[in-house]
Parts: C-alpha cells; structure tokens; sequence
C-alpha cells in the first residue's frame, strides 16, 4: 500500500486572472484518493474577496523554490469562518 503525498506550506494565494481573490496561509494539499476523486485544499484565509471567489476561472497559486505549483479549481470555494475548502483539478504543468 503506497503513501500519498501531502503537500503544506505557508502561503499561497487563489488567482481570478492576474488578480488575488483570496489571500491563503497555512494550507494542505490532498491528492486523490479513490473515496475522492479530486485533489482537495484546506486553508487559512487572511483575505478574500466574495465577488472574485465566484468568478471563473480560479487558479490555486502556491511559490517554490523553482516556480509555481498551480491547481485549477473545480467550482467556487467553501469558507466556513477562517477556513477555505475547495475541489481542485489536477496540477498545471
């Protein structure tokens, strides 16, 4: 039985366009698992904007070392409190 990969980190932010509709820290990405199929992210939300959190399209934007990691989201976030939860595609390449 393999280990799935959980990716945590600091900041990152949810893109509509070049525009920041959320502001995110404390974040955990969830790969896939066959009970569900989509990558899932759980966060901290320091900002966030209603208006632009309904927009389309949203990207997750996450910096690294070499780059950026970038997720699509399936359908608008969930903020319940400080807590952003939200469906993603697979990553960009």
């Amino acid at each position: 039985m393999g280990h799935a990969l959980t990716l945590r980190g600091p900041a990152a932010a949810i893109l509509w366009g070049y525009r920041p509709a959320a502001t995110l820290t404390a974040w955990t990405v969830v790969p896939p698992r066959p009970d569900a199929p989509a990558w899932t992210l759980t966060a901290t939300v320091a900002r966030a904007s209603p208006f632009e959190l309904r927009q389309t399209p949203l990207l997750l934007s996450v910096a690294h070392p070499k780059g950026f990691w970038v997720w699509p989201l399936l359908g608008p976030p969930t903020i319940e409190r400080t807590t952003l939860t939200a469906r993603l595609g697979p990553p960009e390449q």
